[in-house]
């Protein structure tokens, strides 16, 4: 294994096919301030668009948030209804996989891309499994070292160099924006050995990972240099440099 990389013994497969999604926001309720989905972008892993659609909430809009969305009346008047949209989308994510197959590691059910794709998934009212997303605003290199994640906006101008949501936030801009940095982490290579642990968060990680620190006294810790500490240990979230290469055949 030659230094700086990842080593897994199935280095040189391709992993699932990836699509990133973006959701635009009106506003809901007596003041404004329920975030309804009225938009919603799909591109490819080529940022080609897959799928581009106004939609009709289930509730009235009382807040277009024009200055943000450039959503106007008009643009939903003949738009189709939320549950129509959502079925189109689960429909591209899955890839012709059964939902309950989705849900399982294999098949052939895409990665998800996006920022705060939980909050946009809570919009559309769909579910889509944990190990199939791959969300900047939670990917734990790219979050506040309080674990406060960072707007689009900051990651975009810190690890892509350009500016976006200058005015109008239009959802292909963003999907853009996201795959980029998610195909950016992904590119990396690391120093220590990444293993492909599903995506059940730290807790289980913490109970169920081993590493070599563990057969090591404290005294035996404090004489080993920075590099050595550092070869030895695991990452405790799941590297998406382990997307590429495609290490549990799915």
């Amino acid at each position: 294994m030659s230094p700086g990389s990842c080593y897994h013994p199935y280095a040189n497969e391709q992993g699932p096919e990836v699509v990133a999604l973006d959701c635009e926001l009106v506003g809901g309720g007596s003041d404004g301030t329920l975030d309804l989905c009225a938009r919603v972008c799909l591109i490819g892993e080529n940022e080609n668009l897959i799928f581009h659609s106004y939609c009709k909430p289930l509730i009235p809009v009382t807040n277009y948030r024009y200055e943000i969305t450039g959503i106007t009346e008009e643009n939903l008047i003949n738009a189709p209804p939320l549950e129509q949209v959502r079925s189109r989308i689960e429909e591209i994510l899955c890839n012709g996989e059964t939902p309950w197959r989705a849900r399982i590691l294999g098949g052939k059910a895409r990665i998800l891309v996006g920022h705060d794709l939980e909050h946009d998934l809570w919009c559309l009212d769909m579910y889509y499994p944990g190990h199939l997303i791959r969300d900047t605003a939670q990917y734990q290199p790219l979050m506040r070292t309080n674990s406060i994640p960072h707007s689009l906006k900051y990651l975009t101008k810190t690890y892509l160099g350009y500016e976006i949501q200058t005015g109008i936030h239009h959802p292909y801009e963003d999907c853009v924006a996201a795959l980029r940095i998610y195909k950016k982490m992904r590119s990396l290579s690391h120093p220590n050995k990444c293993f492909s642990l599903p995506n059940y968060g730290k807790d289980f990680l913490d109970a169920n990972s081993s590493t070599s620190f563990d057969s090591l006294t404290k005294r035996e810790l404090m004489n080993l240099s920075p590099d050595a500490l550092l070869e030895m240990s695991l990452p405790n979230y799941k590297c998406w440099c382990l997307d590429a290469k495609n290490p549990m055949n799915y």
